[in-house]
């Protein structure tokens, strides 16, 4: 059995690989920041995978049977493959944590940021 430890969590160790609360506060509050550029009239693009995505929305919700917490960025694809017919471009790009920090399908996120 596990020795308590007065304020263990600012240590930022979560059990099972779970992100810390600092660094889900800090996904939080990158998540906000896109939506506020959004609101504000800029365009927020990301690039996953090589293929880039203009941002519509970012979200967070949380399973209120499993607890589970959700994020993800709504995006319309801007590029893709010349080959590949689509009709859709409307996508939800989930945010998931690993040890290498928040990806989304098995890529970190690139953030282009322009100027309007």
């Amino acid at each position: 059995m596990r020795q308590y430890e007065p304020e263990a969590w600012r240590d930022g160790h979560e059990p099972n690989g779970d992100p810390s609360k600092r660094e889900q506060c800090r996904l939080l509050d990158l998540l906000g920041r896109i939506n506020y550029r959004i609101l504000s009239g800029n365009r927020v693009y990301v690039e996953v995978g090589g293929v880039v995505y203009k941002t519509v929305y970012g979200g967070y919700w949380r399973s209120v049977f499993t607890g589970i917490e959700h994020y993800l960025l709504h995006c319309e694809q801007v590029s893709s493959a010349v080959w590949k017919e689509e009709t859709t471009t409307a996508i939800d790009l989930p945010i998931a944590y690993s040890n290498g920090g928040w990806t989304t399908r098995g890529h970190s996120l690139s953030f282009i940021l322009n100027r309007d």
